[in-house]
């Protein structure tokens, strides 16, 4: 159990710093200041300034987060070279940035997995056995975008389905099953485990993308039909959305809780 617990913190934690590198990138790009970038949330443990961003190592170590200078407006008012005072597609493409970034770690994982090699099972003389798929380097990029495109249709066939009634929210996977999924790959070797961190951050990519307003898909919507109806949309009701998406982000993360706490048969 703490070895699964260290597993998944390590993964997590990698894939949302990638994430959140995304981010940083391109608001650096565009000149956004970034007060923060933090591996892990809570107290603060390390810190080093580098010019206006303090690069922090904090306490809980599930993840990160970066706080950029005018992404939490408050009424009315607007951060001089913040990321509210950038031009709508600007903010879009910083938005953007952090799900593409795992989007394309997730097909480095899946180049890096075959390039070093991958596990598949072989009939030999009617006995199943264990050999290593290693294709030429250059034949794994291709393979591992094909890979990567192919699950990517998965995963947005499986959110079609949730939407549409077509698929039971039984086939949802929440942190405990993603904890569980980790330590079963690591206990398998370090290529499960490669094979696994792709198939979470290419998740963690598209799912990001979805619009409710807390997700960064959301905020890509809000942006949308502010450029389409080229009027602003209040902060009140920005602010209203956004709790709703929380609301809902809430209301998933207990449906995948009783999920994969059904899948133990813990209920």
């Amino acid at each position: 159990m703490v070895t699964t617990l260290l597993v998944f913190a390590f993964v997590i934690s990698v894939l949302v710093v990638v994430h959140e590198l995304g981010h940083h990138l391109m608001a650096k790009w565009f000149g956004v200041p970034v007060e923060v970038f933090s591996v892990g949330f809570g107290p603060r443990l390390l810190a080093i300034r580098r010019g206006d961003t303090e690069y922090r190592l904090s306490a809980i170590p599930f993840g990160g987060y970066v706080k950029m200078a005018g992404s939490s407006p408050t009424r009315g008012e607007v951060t001089p070279n913040g990321f509210d005072s950038k031009a709508p597609w600007q903010r879009f493409v910083i938005l953007l940035a952090g799900p593409a970034m795992n989007v394309l770690f997730a097909l480095l994982l899946a180049i890096v997995g075959l390039w070093v090699g991958i596990e598949v099972t072989v009939q030999q003389n009617g006995v199943a056995t264990t050999a290593i798929y290693r294709p030429e380097p250059l034949a794994a990029i291709p393979l591992g975008v094909r890979v990567i495109a192919n699950s990517g249709a998965e995963i947005v066939s499986t959110l079609s389905g949730l939407v549409t009634g077509e698929l039971s929210p039984g086939h949802l996977i929440g942190p405990v099953g993603l904890a569980q999924i980790t330590g079963e790959s690591s206990a398998l070797g370090w290529r499960a485990l490669l094979a696994a961190m792709a198939f979470i951050s290419l998740n963690l990519g598209i799912c990001n993308l979805l619009p409710i307003p807390i997700l960064d898909g959301g905020h890509m919507l809000l942006l949308l039909v502010e450029g389409v109806t080229r009027r602003s949309i209040s902060f009140r009701a920005k602010r209203n959305l956004i709790g709703a998406g929380a609301a809902a982000m809430l209301a998933l993360l207990g449906t995948t809780l009783l999920n994969d706490l059904g899948r133990l048969g813990i209920l």
